[in-house]
């Protein structure tokens, strides 16, 4: 029995093949200037060895550099999407040795001209790769087909498009999530009458692919139990906190009814923040996202539940998709969950240090 040595070396195939070691050179990365005779010589040999290319080291010694992208909305200090950032930070520290930049680009996610015009921009520019939250599915699926036309690989964080095709998906499933929004508030009221529905979109006009989905979710929930209830929609202010409070004290003042609310976005304290105020201890509330303001309402009881869904793994997992498939030759899982985590006062001291 003939021992193979682990570590190869390309002028030991080359012996082995009969060939040169430039040859070989040329056939492992594909470069051409080989006759079809030879290369099968030599894919023989690689197979007889068991030849594995170490990747790692040939990433190492490349000197291209490979420029992504992200495109996800602005960032408020604190918020959702600040852990973006954080999680697109830590892939590009891992990854500096192996020369990968990540470049950051904003749009209003309550304007749909500033994400088609977000987009444009990082078209033209045409990087590696695109790591993207969605917007509304028709405007996501114009430019994925853009993207797929210029073969641009692109991945999906926080939600996904059905009838997109990205390399990689990383992310809530929202729909499941909205379902569990509905259990957890029946569960912790049976009886409920009427329930304030609030998002920062339009009912009729939801721009968020994330949020309909949730709110399709919670809505199924409700359809498949036979739950009798009144659903009030109450849309917010993403600027104006002042109408905001006004909206919401006149909104609970006139459904005195109203004992559960669900805010399907991050900023659960905007809600909160009223119940607090004006003492509507009545009304049990579910929120979306590991956020300090939130928590700080999950604490004192004004929040039940935060559903959280860990943002800096997306977004760091996203990159790491881009840098397995390209750098390290690996295949990537298309669809990848991230767990629907459920915190309460009782466990959040026990959750990421809070």
């Amino acid at each position: 029995m003939n021992i193979i040595p682990q570590k190869i070396k390309i002028k030991d195939i080359a012996e082995k093949a009969g060939v040169s070691a430039g040859t070989i050179d040329r056939v492992l990365h594909n470069r051409g200037n080989v006759s079809e005779a030879t290369k099968k010589k030599v894919q023989k040999v690689l197979e007889q060895i068991n030849y594995r290319p170490n990747h790692y080291a040939s990433a190492l010694a490349s000197r291209k550099t490979f420029i992504f992208f992200a495109v996800i909305p602005n960032c408020d200090p604190g918020g959702y999407w600040e852990m973006i950032r954080d999680g697109l930070s830590r892939a590009e520290q891992e990854l500096y040795d192996f020369k990968v930049n990540i470049q950051i680009f904003h749009f209003n996610q309550y304007d749909p001209v500033s994400f088609t015009k977000t987009l444009d921009t990082v078209l033209q520019k045409k990087p590696d790769g695109i790591l993207l939250a969605p917007f509304a599915k028709s405007n996501t699926l114009i430019y994925t087909k853009k993207m797929e036309e210029m073969e641009i690989p692109y991945v999906f964080i926080d939600s996904k498009v059905e009838e997109a095709n990205p390399l990689a998906f990383y992310g809530q499933d929202s729909f499941q999530s909205g379902y569990l929004g509905g259990k957890l508030l029946f569960t912790q009221k049976p009886e409920l009458k009427k329930i304030a529905l609030f998002s920062f979109f339009d009912p009729e006009q939801i721009h968020s692919n994330q949020i309909g989905l949730r709110i399709d979710g919670f809505k199924a929930y409700i359809e498949d139990t036979g739950k009798k209830c009144e659903l009030i929609r109450a849309t917010l202010s993403a600027s104006d906190l002042k109408s905001n409070e006004t909206m919401m004290v006149e909104l609970f003042n006139k459904n005195p009814e109203i004992t559960g609310a669900v805010l399907f976005s991050s900023r659960a304290y905007l809600v909160a923040g009223v119940l607090k105020k004006y003492r509507l201890n009545h009304v049990t509330m579910i929120g979306y996202d590991l956020l300090k303001k939130n928590v700080e309402y999950l604490k004192d009881n004004t929040v039940a539940y935060l559903i959280a869904q860990r943002p800096e793994e997306q977004a760091y997992r996203g990159i790491k998709a881009f840098s397995d498939s390209f750098i390290f030759k690996k295949e990537v899982q298309q669809i990848n969950y991230a767990p629907i985590d459920i915190l309460t006062r009782e466990n959040i001291d026990f959750y990421l240090g809070f």
